[in-house]
């Protein structure tokens, strides 16, 4: 784990431990920070939540997923009025009104995370004059790692950048987003991935460098990436220079299509539809040309993975798992080199 999170950690693990052995009600699931308090309290705590309650009273949604309304509460359903109430939207005083009216105290038996992780700075400033590749995000924050590393460390990671305000990928290239621990976690724990002094993990598109950091967290003690866009570049090198990530990190600013040499010393590659298949195509040359050079275990993880027949052609690489993860570009492969 990075140091730099601990105290992120810190905030969340004291909530979440006093719980243990109790039910959990978590009231405000429909943002990502509700996804994300779900995953973190079963991730490190092995905490299921029992009751997922939206504040969202519209209709147009699926009801295959057990979400309910505040007045579960009120409902002599199961246990419901013995759980533990997690509060993962900024509290109101209509919020607190309504728990303390049905005996909740904040405390003891109700919690408030907005309140513990950021204070009273909850909401992120209007940033319209400043250009899309240095703005962050506006509005509500959500509570997860990046997000707080942006509010504690002045970083920038989160804001998408739609492809027509980029100014040198052209066609070739796709837009900018994020991933998180959230999400790349689950993925290093499906190829059971224990990182070793020898292991690094090189990520082709890398934007901001938002994975990087996730998979320093994860355990690995280097990692790399390419970023072809100037100016998403000077935020990345600002990201690393401000978390202090220099000597573990290596950078490269050019065309992912063009990296040879560089990447002979990673055994981890990382895909997030970064741009189309003929610069993908390259990089899978690059990684089959450097393997050759240098006979290792590699894994190829792919996000989306629409080019996958690309990977297999190689010759060099086979499919060893396949799975879904909380996200919108659900499905994820997974190859490892293997000798024909």
């Amino acid at each position: 784990m990075l140091p730099i999170l601990r105290e992120f950690r810190d905030s969340l693990d004291e909530i979440m431990l006093k719980a243990m052995h109790n039910s959990v009600l978590l009231f405000g699931y429909e943002s990502y920070t509700g996804r994300f308090i779900k995953w973190y309290a079963e991730y490190y705590h092995s905490i299921k939540i029992d009751y997922l309650v939206s504040t969202d009273l519209s209709r147009g949604k699926a009801y295959d997923v057990e979400i309910f309304r505040p007045s579960i509460i009120d409902f002599n359903y199961r246990n419901v009025k013995e759980a533990i109430v997690w509060v993962v939207e900024p509290m109101t005083e209509g919020i607190r009104t309504f728990l303390e009216a049905r005996g909740y105290k904040e405390g003891e038996n109700y919690f408030d995370f907005y309140s513990a992780i950021y204070g009273e700075d909850i909401y992120g400033a209007n940033e319209e004059n400043t250009d899309m590749f240095h703005r962050r995000k506006e509005g509500r924050r959500d509570i997860q790692f990046l997000e707080w590393l942006e509010w504690k460390h002045d970083c920038n990671f989160v804001t998408r950048i739609p492809h027509e305000y980029l100014e040198v990928v052209g066609e070739h290239g796709g837009g900018y987003g994020v991933t998180t621990q959230k999400e790349i976690f689950p993925i290093l724990d499906h190829c059971h991935c224990i990182p070793k002094e020898e292991d690094a993990i090189f990520d082709f598109g890398c934007g901001k460098g938002g994975p990087l950091v996730s998979f320093l967290d994860y355990g690995f003690l280097r990692g790399g990436g390419v970023e072809y866009e100037p100016k998403i570049y000077e935020v990345l090198e600002e990201n690393i220079k401000k978390l202090g990530l220099e000597n573990r990190l290596e950078i490269l600013q050019g065309d992912a299509g063009k990296i040879t040499t560089e990447i002979d010393g990673y055994n981890w590659f990382y895909f997030f539809c970064p741009f189309d298949n003929v610069i993908f195509e390259k990089c899978i040359k690059s990684i089959y040309d450097s393997y050759r050079r240098k006979k290792r275990k590699c894994h190829i993880l792919s996000i989306s993975p629409y080019s996958h027949n690309m990977i297999e052609n190689a010759g060099v690489f086979r499919l060893v798992n396949q799975f879904t993860i909380d996200m919108r570009s659900r499905v994820v492969d997974v190859y490892e080199s293997y000798e024909t």
